[in-house]
């Protein structure tokens, strides 16, 4: 997943809402917008990593800051973390053969 948000708009406690999810060719693009001045954010995520994720315009998602960066969850269900510097040094992707 890669986010093209500013940083500033994801702190804890805020809510943001779901305004369009695109299918790409890669993936899934969600534009997301902030409730309390407007602010707009997309997310791009590669792949199926959204298949399971049943997100459709208009669904809240809220923001919990944790150390490895910043859950966006719906429902009390995490959706995805966005990892911080710390959180993207802790990744490792193996391929298996």
């Amino acid at each position: 997943m890669l986010s093209v948000a500013p940083v500033a708009i994801l702190a804890s406690g805020v809510a943001l809402t779901v305004i369009a999810v695109e299918a790409t060719a890669s993936g899934t693009v969600w534009l997301l917008s902030r409730a309390s001045d407007g602010a707009t954010a997309s997310l791009r995520f590669s792949g199926q990593a959204t298949a399971s994720t049943a997100i459709a315009a208009g669904t809240v998602l809220s923001v919990t800051v944790v150390a490895a960066g910043w859950l966006l969850s719906a429902a009390g269900e995490v959706i995805c973390l966005i990892p911080n510097a710390l959180g993207e040094s802790l990744l490792y992707n193996e391929r298996l053969r």
